[in-house]
């Protein structure tokens, strides 16, 4: 058993990217050794049916961590989606159902070595639903705006390079939103000879307390430095009307005077491994 402390759930992780719609994994990583990679999407919902349609796109990362849709005509030599096959192209799901898209990795001659990143993009197909009476009345206009549910997962390719970026971690202090305050983390990269991504978590410590935790944070290739806000609350320090167990957000009053860790370790889908540090710095409050 790895070493490190079970993830046991200081914050609840939202699984479903849209309503009963869960992805398993949230990213897909290729090294030289890899060919292959599978990614299931699953219907949860028990009523309804949901189409998809799959494609490969290409993302730009902010350094306040969104990201921006690329043209398909601007995407740089350093995207993965020339680098990817995938089947099937598009997804129906019955309800409960789920279905496995398969990603293929084809590496062109000449490549030169690197880490290419792209990202599988799912995009629901909206059904056109039967006009009405009342849509059909002589003189009835009316417009209907519809969101269009769509959501991403990262790919990675790393050709002829292992090692992960190294980052340095720089706080700017607390910021409050929403009653919720939150710890601002700023990710650096460091100088690296072939630029590649780095993912880890974000833990934060008043002690031996962790305070605060943000899981799978990336730093692409091309992204400079990265800013993280990591709310914090303790874990179990209040009793609701219904007699459980609630966090407790925390205050900057609550902070004041406190000396915080901040920790960037190697990611796991169970544990928190602290003993795999990648970068770490304190602030006093």
């Amino acid at each position: 058993m790895k070493k490190g402390i079970l993830l046991l759930a200081l914050f609840s992780m939202v699984s479903s990217a849209t309503a009963g719609i869960m992805i398993y994994p949230k990213y897909l990583f290729f090294d030289d050794k890899t060919k292959s990679a599978e990614v299931t999407l699953i219907n949860s919902s028990a009523l309804e049916s949901s189409n998809y349609r799959v494609t490969l796109s290409f993302k730009k990362q902010n350094p306040d961590g969104s990201y921006t849709e690329v043209d398909e005509k601007d995407i740089p030599a350093a995207s993965a989606t020339r680098l990817l096959r995938y089947s099937p192209r598009s997804v129906m799901l019955k309800p409960s159902q789920s279905q496995t898209i398969r990603v293929l990795k084809r590496i062109p001659e000449g490549l030169e070595p690197g880490e290419y990143v792209g990202y599988v993009t799912f995009t629901e197909v909206l059904l056109e639903k039967p006009a009405t009476k009342e849509s059909l009345k002589p003189g009835t206009f009316s417009v209907k705006i519809t969101p269009i549910p769509s959501f991403s997962i990262p790919v990675f390719v790393r050709y002829k390079v292992k090692e992960n970026a190294p980052v340095s971690l720089e706080t700017k202090g607390l910021i409050t939103k929403n009653d919720i305050t939150s710890l601002r983390v700023i990710m650096h990269r460091q100088p690296q000879e072939t630029r590649t991504s780095v993912r880890g978590d974000l833990t934060v410590w008043d002690g031996d307390e962790m305070i605060g935790y943000i899981k799978g944070r990336y730093m692409l290739p091309a992204t400079e430095s990265l800013e993280t806000q990591i709310p914090l609350y303790l874990k179990d320090a209040v009793t609701n009307k219904e007699g459980k167990k609630e966090n407790k957000p925390l205050t900057a009053k609550d902070l004041k005077g406190k000396t915080l860790k901040v920790l960037f370790t190697e990611t796991d889908e169970n544990q928190l491994q602290k003993d795999k540090l990648l970068s770490q710095t304190e602030i006093k409050l």
